[in-house]
């Protein structure tokens, strides 16, 4: 599910970005506006490697530049959402992995968290709270999609994976230091994280239903509804688990409902939300019988 973010949030946004190149700000920025009202999802697929290329190469010439690598991350998760081949896939995710590594290595704090012996528990934990806290709110594009990739394995895998308790604690940190300092990050990304989070892992590890119902409508809110892809996943963490079909019918079917064009702008985004509601709604019944 958190996939279809990277799909739309990190296109539009890896495409916005690259504009803090000079010469290619005028351009990108008169495109992006047009792409993000596109109704062909085929144009976008087919011209996105261009994107891929310039991002690339703009990494390549400046390695720590942190707009560039953010663009790369962004970018290239996106685009591989498209990708079928899982040899090409595990190309990009390599890519993604050494860009935010790169990205997060522009923190010195970030670097001497790395440097600290693993074998000191202790040590090492302070040094990633002392990083966490030095994190401002302009910080908080580059550190988010620096981990990007571990917050939403962390946030949405729950225990399918037990390698991923190691990681949790340091991405719930993370995620409630951003939280914090601007809750309203990416139309209420940090509440979404937090809903999720409490609705796929068991009180005993944090998680509540309650709590995660209650960030998810704040989520909602701050999006002002508009950001049908909250409310396809406020449907899948919240009302699947609860087998409450009437809800998810609900919610699935407001989304389906939206009509696009009173949010033009949102249009790639929301039209890819309403077919994966469809899609869902299709098969409800293998679901709940």
């Amino acid at each position: 599910m958190l996939r279809m973010v990277k799909v739309v949030v990190g296109f539009l946004i890896g495409t916005l970005l690259l504009s803090c190149s000079t010469m290619i700000r005028g351009v990108t920025e008169s495109l992006v506006g047009g792409v993000m009202q596109q109704k062909d999802m085929r144009l976008i697929e087919d011209g996105a490697p261009a994107y891929l290329l310039i991002v690339e190469s703009l990494i390549f010439n400046n390695p720590e530049n942190r707009d560039f690598l953010m663009a790369g991350i962004q970018t290239f998760s996106s685009y591989s959402s498209f990708v079928k081949d899982e040899n090409r896939k595990k190309l990009f995710q390599e890519k993604i992995e050494k860009w935010g590594n790169q990205l997060l290595a522009t923190y010195p704090t970030y670097v001497k968290y790395e440097q600290t012996n693993n074998d000191d528990r202790e040590a090492k934990d302070k040094a990633y709270s002392k990083f966490v806290s030095s994190i401002k709110k302009k910080d908080i594009p580059y550190v988010f999609w620096g981990f990007f990739g571990n917050i939403s394995n962390a946030v949405s895998g729950g225990l399918s994976d037990p390698s991923l308790f190691l990681i949790l604690p340091r991405i719930i940190e993370l995620a409630q230091r951003i939280y914090d300092l601007d809750d309203t990050f990416m139309d209420g990304m940090p509440h979404l994280i937090f809903g999720v989070y409490n609705c796929v892992y068991p009180e005993a590890y944090g998680g509540s239903f309650e709590k995660g119902k209650q960030e998810l409508d704040k989520a909602i809110e701050i999006s002002g509804g508009k950001n049908l892809l909250y409310k396809v996943l406020y449907a899948e963490f919240y009302y699947k688990p609860l087998y409450d079909r009437e809800g998810y019918e609900k919610l699935m079917n407001e989304v389906i409902n939206f009509d696009l064009e009173s949010h033009p702008t949102g249009r790639i985004m929301n039209s890819m939300a309403q077919e994966q509601a469809k899609s869902y709604l299709e098969h409800i019944d293998e679901v709940f019988f």
